[in-house]
């Protein structure tokens, strides 16, 4: 269960863009630009960045950004700063995957006439948490790589120049490659993803954010969830050790009353654990009132945020920050559903999928 739920913690890094590039003066004012953007944090330009220049590190994105860059008519806006660890690698992956996830109506793969989202905490868990696409650290060393993540991200201030800093691209990656995404209908007629479609994926993916990103939150915040997950992981563990003894009770030499005994433990301790289990689940769903995440998900996250009070008390309350932020990211990602596709794909059809491939 340590596998890191690091894209639920990126994500939440990507979230305020349109509040940035409207504040930004706040965040990065001139004469102090290199308290705001530590070095850690350096600008993908192949230089060391100059500790002078404010501009550097305001994202492509910036609307303003010409009034201290563009001097004279071709000038060039500023590159998006790039993190030391999470790398602009990291939000195209991820946007790809979360595209992939979407299964249009109508198509081979989905027949039905609603769009569905193909997506849980466990299967993002699964992808980046062992081989780590688009993050700066070693993926032979799992528990190494996890411990570098974790003790970069999750801290307030990294927090906070992520999520600024990543909105626009995650939002141009994300349009990016539903441009270039085509889907087989019925027919084995492949067809590109339509306007519609677009605004489906993006709004589907919305609400799936909005819902982690609350339920980590409030989560991370409740005191009386720690020790209903302790209890719960300490009931499992006691099921583990019931079936080692009852396995270690199978030679010729243990009589039958002690292997009778071993078994009526495991299931004693099974029982303790659902109850516990259960328990733990009623107080989550009274707590977050999570909408669309399966119990095991619940549990799952619990779990998670547990894990990163326990190896950094510190952690704990940067958890539940990044809750918020994800939510701030479904925001700005509804937002972008209801904005039209820009034209330079040349592929945002509006009709239903069967008129796309005409």
């Amino acid at each position: 269960m340590k596998r890191a739920l690091i894209v639920l913690v990126i994500l939440a890094l990507a979230g305020g863009a349109y509040w940035f590039l409207q504040n930004r003066e706040q965040f990065f004012p001139k004469p102090e630009a290199k308290e705001v953007a530590p070095q850690r944090w350096q600008v993908s330009t192949g230089k060391a960045p100059e500790p002078s220049n404010a501009t550097a590190m305001l994202p492509v994105n910036a609307t303003n950004a010409s009034v201290e860059t563009n001097a004279t008519s071709n000038a060039t806006a500023p590159e998006t700063p790039v993190d030391e660890i999470v790398r602009h690698d990291f939000v195209k992956d991820v946007s790809a995957y979360l595209v992939a996830r979407y299964l249009p109506g109508g198509t081979k793969k989905n027949p039905g006439p609603q769009g569905r989202f193909d997506l849980n905490v466990k299967s993002v868990n699964i992808r980046y948490g062992v081989d780590f696409p688009g993050l700066n650290v070693d993926p032979a060393d799992t528990l190494g790589a996890r411990k570098i993540i974790f003790g970069h991200v999750l801290q307030g201030p990294t927090l906070d120049f992520l999520h600024a800093a990543y909105t626009p691209l995650f939002l141009d990656s994300l349009d990016e490659t539903l441009r270039s995404t085509t889907h087989t209908l019925a027919s084995g007629q492949n067809v590109t993803v339509t306007e519609a479609q677009r605004a489906e994926m993006l709004t589907l993916l919305a609400s799936r954010l909005r819902t982690v990103g609350r339920t980590v939150s409030v989560l991370a915040r409740t005191d009386t969830i720690k020790p209903l997950v302790a209890k719960y992981l300490q009931d499992i563990d006691n099921v583990g050790q019931a079936h080692l003894a009852f396995w270690n009770l199978q030679g010729d030499k243990a009589s039958p009353a002690a292997r009778d005994e071993a078994g009526a433990r495991i299931k004693t301790t099974i029982q303790t654990r659902e109850i516990s289990r259960q328990r733990l689940l009623q107080a989550i769903v009274s707590a977050a009132d999570p909408q669309g995440l399966d119990a095991s998900e619940l549990i799952y996250l619990a779990q998670w945020i547990y894990r990163r009070g326990e190896e950094n008390p510190q952690w704990a309350g940067a958890t539940g920050k990044a809750g918020e932020l994800l939510a701030r990211v479904a925001e700005a990602v509804e937002e972008r559903s209801r904005q039209p596709w820009p034209e330079s794909g040349g592929n945002a059809t509006s009709g239903d999928p069967a008129e796309a491939g005409q």
